[in-house]
């Protein structure tokens, strides 16, 4: 099996918090380090864990949690010393729930409008799967945690709103790079965008994940019987 580094690029955009936090936030320095060096262990295990036909899907969902949510948050309160996990520094907490629920829900006819309009033009080539596209309703969790949780909320506290909405929108548009010579591309970029300005205008988590995770299922569950009827 050959070994594809392909999530790489996502590494990328975190040069911007270590020059900016080398120059005015050195206290910082030792956090950003951490986020990092969790990017680079998700680079190197995240292609094994795709292409394996040992791992059920529970089993995937199970590790990639353990990757985006877990390894972080852990990582983090070690190098701080913190017993408590401290889930509402990453956006989970009653605080802001429903203005984040608000704007999830203002928000979300942009991004189906928007997936629906590339999918048509593209073209749909799958099947409707009610019971995948639930389950991938539940597992944007992960990515919206590490993306918009860490790369977003906590880093805002750790250098600036620029640098993190920089960061946070460039990396996870990196993810995807089978998207890079596709319309494809627009779908992370505009989801990018919608599920940052949730959590910028509500510190608060759960509406992005609820956007990210309901543009998963109308794309897999509901799309096909649009476009294919």
């Amino acid at each position: 099996m050959d070994f594809n580094l392909f999530l790489w690029p996502m590494l990328l955009p975190m040069i911007i918090p270590i020059l900016y936090c080398t120059r005015y936030k050195k206290e910082s320095l030792a956090d950003i380090g951490v986020i990092t060096g969790v990017m680079f262990f998700i680079v190197i295990l995240y292609w094994p864990l795709l292409t394996t036909n040992f791992l059920s899907t529970h089993t995937y969902i199970t590790v990639k949690f353990l990757l985006f949510v877990i390894l972080p948050v852990i990582c983090l309160q070690i190098i701080k010393r913190k017993k408590s996990l401290g889930f509402k520094q990453y956006g989970i907490k009653k605080e802001g729930l429903k203005k984040s629920t608000l704007w999830c829900i203002l928000f979300l006819p942009i991004m189906l409008g928007v997936t629906t309009v590339i999918h048509y033009i593209n073209g749909v080539t799958i099947e409707s799967d009610v019971l995948v596209a639930t389950v991938s309703f539940f597992e944007a969790f992960t990515e919206e945690f590490f993306f918009r949780g860490i790369l977003f909320i906590f880093l805002i506290s750790r250098t600036n709103l620029k640098i993190a909405y920089i960061t946070s929108l460039v990396s996870f548009v990196l993810i995807h790079p089978q998207h890079f010579e596709t319309i494809f591309i627009i779908g992370p970029v505009v989801q990018g965008i919608l599920t940052i300005e949730i959590c910028r205008r509500s510190n608060n988590l759960i509406g992005a994940w609820l956007l990210h995770g309901a543009n998963r299922f109308f794309t897999i569950a509901i799309i096909p019987l649009l476009l294919l009827s």
